[in-house]
């Protein structure tokens, strides 16, 4: 009853995931038939498998495979069946965002004639005088407004003209500049005594600012000043020598300026970080989660992670657990009164764990790979069915001693979206071979993007 309860539980979590995955990656692409196109480009940075494809702003498909033709790259992508893509239609490569993400946009050739499946899209490598244009537009249109308004500041319909408020502003301020002029000589006339006492007071004020700044005694405010004016004088030259230093080569600056094979070095330091940098960026991982059922050993759990630091090479960490283990011998020798006997007991371990390491390159569909498959040593290949989104593999491995080496044959078929199915036979050579059928989750960075996103 316990086991019921936890099957049902986590079939129930399950169902969960898989309505919010298909909820968040179902607005990227669109549902419903697709068909096929190819397009070439010099420079593929940055574009991975499920980049999306955009049309009038809007996903319309996705990419499905990129590999090497020749000097260029050879991109082929899926759009939805209702997207009209039309004989003369362009594509081109576009960013979004800060961190500069890529995506590829179709501008749709105002023809009639449906362009055929797996034809080619011809891709747009920079910007064209439509833009130009535009900009200049954007620039006219600015132009207009402040001509516009600039002629409302100047001359306002059905109001005066500012320009002739300013003017009769200006002559309203002559007279009263003639006013106060009248004023004042009234007021200068009768204090001619006091305004000639304010006249010596400021004679004496010169005089004293004259003999402050008199450089030639001490003490004074100018000789204050002359003195930190040599100051300065001997700071600069004192910079002067350092400078001339630096030029030398001398001290730790002048070498590192100097000196040809420090600078190279510094350079070189430079261009490594910038390319683990670029390598950082550039790496692309998938996460798969699968939960099912084996013959033999009951409820059986997987999750893996695939790190792609190039898109043709990939690192794998794996996680498998079951409710079964392997059986195990316990041997026991006794001796009782000189006899000796043997016991052989059998034992399963329950709830065991494996890990999985493995290195791997794809070579167009084929997948080689090996390292420690479910705690032991292993090779694995696969051969990958892109367009239908299904998977068959071939591995090798033994973590029994009493079998043998495990030759495990798998496939994996895309359900719908990120929801995948998976059957393998365990033993596929032994007398003990048993099945196992299980169901999950796949996503890639964008998958988990959108996921992340709609959390956050």
């Amino acid at each position: 009853m316990n086991e019921f309860k936890v099957g049902l539980l986590s079939f129930a979590a399950l169902a969960a995931i898989v309505f919010m995955s298909l909820k968040i990656t179902s607005q990227q692409s669109g549902f419903g038939s697709y068909i096929t196109y190819r397009t070439m480009i010099k420079d593929a940075s940055g574009i991975f498998p499920k980049t999306p494809i955009k049309v009038a702003g809007i996903n319309a498909g996705k990419i499905e495979n990129i590999e090497l033709q020749g000097n260029s790259a050879l991109i082929t992508f899926k759009v939805l069946e209702s997207v009209v893509i039309t004989e003369g239609s362009q594509l081109k490569i576009k960013t979004v965002g800060f961190l500069g993400d890529k995506y590829l946009e179709i501008k749709i050739a105002d023809t009639t004639k449906r362009l055929d499946e797996m034809g080619f899209i011809v891709a747009e490598q920079g910007g064209g005088f439509e833009d130009v244009v535009k900009d200049a537009s954007e620039v006219v249109k600015d132009v207009k407004i402040i001509v516009t308004s600039l002629k409302d500041t100047i001359a306002p319909e059905g109001e005066t003209p500012p320009v002739k408020k300013i003017l009769d502003d200006l002559k309203e301020t002559a007279k009263n500049v003639k006013d106060s002029m009248a004023s004042l000589k009234r007021i200068v006339k009768g204090n001619e005594d006091k305004i000639n006492d304010v006249v010596e007071k400021l004679k004496k004020f010169a005089s004293n600012i004259e003999e402050a700044t008199d450089k030639n005694k001490d003490g004074t405010s100018i000789s204050k000043l002359n003195q930190i004016l040599d100051d300065a004088g001997k700071m600069a030259n004192d910079l002067k020598d350092i400078v001339q230093d630096v030029k030398a080569g001398k001290g730790t600056v002048g070498k590192l300026l100097v000196e040809e094979e420090i600078a190279d070095e510094v350079r070189e330091t430079l261009s490594g970080v910038k390319k683990i940098v670029t390598k950082v960026d550039n790496i692309r991982t998938e996460l798969a989660l699968f939960t099912g059922v084996n013959t033999d050993n009951g409820g059986e759990s997987d999750a893996s992670l695939k790190i792609y630091p190039s898109p043709e090479r990939f690192y794998e960490l794996g996680l498998s657990t079951s409710e079964l283990g392997p059986d195990k011998e316990n041997t026991t020798e006794r001796t009782v009164n000189g006899v000796k006997t043997v016991e052989t007991t059998k034992s399963t371990d329950k709830d065991t764990y494996r890990f999985s390491v493995l290195l791997g390159r794809k070579i167009h569909n084929w997948t080689f790979k090996g390292g420690v498959i479910e705690s032991t040593g292993g090779l694995g290949v696969d051969y990958n069915f892109d367009r239908i989104g299904t998977k068959i593999g071939l591995e090798a491995y033994d973590y029994r001693e009493d079998v043998g080496v495990n030759l495990r044959l798998s496939s994996e078929i895309q359900l719908w979206n990120v929801f995948y199915g998976k059957a393998s036979l365990e033993d596929s050579l032994e007398n003990s071979r048993s099945a196992t059928f299980s169901a999950g989750l796949r996503f890639t960075d964008e998958d988990l993007k959108g996921l992340i996103g709609f959390f956050f």
